[in-house]
């Protein structure tokens, strides 16, 4: 994982644990590739 992608899923778990929808916080990532959100999927734990 590089650095930017470790801060990205850093963020994005902060706002999940805020109450915000995983799916939703990511479509405000339109850069992420599939194979990056998957990544950060895995490392927070959540299933499809």
């Amino acid at each position: 994982m590089t650095a930017m992608l470790r801060i990205a899923c850093r963020v994005i778990s902060r706002r999940v644990e805020d109450g915000e929808n995983v799916d939703k916080v990511l479509t405000d990532y339109p850069r992420l590739t599939p194979d990056e959100i998957a990544e950060i999927k895995a490392e927070l734990g959540v299933t499809e």
